[in-house]
């Protein structure tokens, strides 16, 4: 790990803007004479914000954790409110200051060439106002947290959180499935009015935060905000397409597998049967505790590389894991970089299901991403963008899908092996959905509940594959955008998903035929973290920034002749 400077104390508590505040006014003070000047105020710029960020991040760390806790809310809000507007508009003042330097140009372009146009295009983007508008847009954010983490799902006379209920999705005692799909429904449907106006509220924040810098609309502001550099919104209107004519036909080949698998007529296959197992399979318990979960993932780390193994057994050994699901907890999992401590934490919903190794296995490799930058004096270059950030914790779940047997016997693991590939190849599918709504929504701002329902539902026909017989439940279709939390809370963080797993297909490709040399590459590529350009970064882990039509038909290939002979082991088995 870097070794910071002593410019702003390692101690330092934040719990008002007060308390940070002069170390920000005194950046906007020093003198700036030469390069070496310029270049020591971008690096004590970047402890600054490292000491913010990880105040911040425990504060989102403790809210998630406790949505119920009302010390952690009040925290919470001070930051979003208080502290986190007004650094925003120090911090501009700041890289005003870098970018207008006469000694700008002169950094060396090697180093700093991600770092100057990023600058730039914050600078380009920046209105005062939009700073209370992402103070308000954080509010909201927590007030749907603390919705969707008070649900109650009523399954059998018991009362469960939705992640707890989910598990009765996999049975395969039918009746049991559909009572878990009906409780799970109406849980959401009760809660729907209230998200809605949520996220109106939401549409006009954004919609203003887009005007105000005078974009037509929040998607083409939103796709600049998030540093895309390296392609256009037309690019990504051209991959939903491709998905639609080359993914779902691989897509409709695994759904009608499924069906036969099930046992059940082509038309009589329901909405609580995605998830299904067949009468002759137990659903698959890789654990029974979350404690089990982390030591056995653990195991899995140490024979991909020690080093990973070291990493985790840090991170538990500093309490930075919560894994298990309770209510009161907010829903979903993800891994929070926490800036000056150098390690992450790692949060999510653990119910003893397969879905919860690969969540566990996919934060781990967001978790062995930040390690691998801990080098990296500037957090700028510690964040990256997140078509490379998933790469790092999709390439993850493949290449420790090998490693599987920890949780697993022999007949067990194919089946997890084969359940896993299927849900990647149905993932291009759901993404492109969720995309493609973002899309409409932030292009049509002025739209009805009515007509945003309905255009889902049209999207959830579109890059559906016919087979699902919705019956009396189709009325309620529409309303399954409301599930996906990225849509309330990180709008536009989704495409990265697909995106992210063509990388990490290409890298499990790699990895089947030469395991170590594909492993050393993505060490390698994954450690240089921000401080390049994405095509670059993934050159480095010997893979293509390709987003194309024959690009994508070559990775379907790969995943029809993989997932067919994942069947042919799975049929030898069962």
């Amino acid at each position: 790990m870097y070794k910071p400077s002593n410019y702003i104390p390692s101690d330092l508590e934040i719990n008002a803007w007060k308390d940070i505040q002069p170390f920000f006014q005194k950046l906007l003070t020093d003198k700036v004479q030469s390069v070496i000047d310029l270049e020591a105020l971008i690096t004590h710029y970047s402890e600054v914000l490292s000491m913010l960020c990880e105040e911040q991040a425990r504060a989102y760390i403790n809210i998630t954790c406790h949505t119920d806790n009302k010390d952690f809310q009040d925290r919470f809000e001070v930051f979003s409110t208080q502290i986190t507007p007004e650094a925003e508009k120090a911090g501009h003042q700041i890289e005003e200051k870098i970018v207008s330097s006469p000694f700008f140009n002169d950094l060396p372009e090697e180093r700093y060439l991600q770092l100057k146009r990023e600058l730039k295009r914050n600078i380009e983007l920046y209105f005062e106002e939009n700073v209370i508008l992402e103070a308000k847009l954080s509010t909201l954010t927590s007030k749907f947290n603390q919705r969707v983490g008070a649900l109650v799902v009523k399954v059998g006379g018991q009362e469960l959180t939705i992640p707890q209920a989910s598990v009765g999705l996999e049975s395969s005692d039918r009746n049991l499935r559909q009572e878990t799909w009906q409780g799970i429904l109406d849980a959401r449907l009760g809660a729907k009015k209230d998200l809605d106006e949520i996220f109106d509220q939401m549409i006009v924040l954004r919609d203003q935060t887009a005007r105000n810098v005078k974009y037509s609309s929040y998607r083409d502001y939103k796709h600049d905000d998030l540093q895309r550099f390296d392609y256009t919104v037309d690019d990504v209107l051209m991959f939903h397409e491709a998905v639609k004519k080359h993914v779902m036909p691989l897509t409709k080949k695994v759904e009608l597998k499924h069906i036969e698998r099930l046992g059940l007529d082509v038309d009589d296959y329901r909405p609580w049967d995605f998830k299904a197992k067949p009468a002759s399979e137990k659903p698959l318990v890789p654990f029974k505790k979350g404690s089990e979960l982390l030591e056995k993932t653990i195991s899995i780390f140490q024979k991909i590389h020690p080093d990973f193994r070291k990493n985790l057994e840090k991170m538990h050994q500093s309490k930075l894991f919560d894994l298990e699901s309770r209510q009161n907890k907010a829903l979903g999992g993800y891994n929070y970089g926490l800036e000056t401590t150098g390690m992450p934490f790692i949060f999510m919903n653990a119910v003893g299901i397969h879905t919860d190794v690969i969540t566990l296995v996919h934060e781990g490799g967001h978790a062995m991403h930040n390690f691998l930058t801990n080098h990296e004096s500037l957090i700028q270059y510690r964040n990256f963008p997140s078509e490379l950030a998933e790469v790092a914790s999709m390439s993850m779940e493949l290449i420790s899908s090998k490693h599987w047997d920890e949780f697993y016997n022999q007949k067990d693991l194919v089946r997890a092996r084969l359940e896993h590939f299927e849900d990647i190849i149905k993932t291009f599918s759901w993404v492109s959905i969720i995309d493609s709504f973002q899309h409409w929504i932030y292009t049509h701002p002025k739209h009805t509940h009515e007509s945003r329902d309905s255009c889902f539902d049209k999207l959830m026909i579109e890059y559906g594959t016919g087979l699902v017989n919705w019956g009396d439940h189709e009325r309620h279709r529409g309303s399954f955008w409301q599930k996906q939390m990225h849509i309330f809370e990180v709008p536009f963080y989704y495409i990265e998903y697909a995106f992210a797993q063509l990388g990490a297909l290409q890298i499990y490709r790699n990895y089947v035929k030469d395991p170590k040399a594909t492993l050393n590459a993505y060490i390698k590529g994954l450690s240089l973290g921000g401080s390049e350009s994405l095509p670059d970064v993934w050159a480095q882990m010997g893979i293509s920034f390709d987003f194309s039509e024959e690009a994508l038909c070559s990775l379907v290939e790969f995943m029809e002749q993989e997932w067919s002979e994942l069947c042919a082991a799975y049929e030898k088995l069962f």
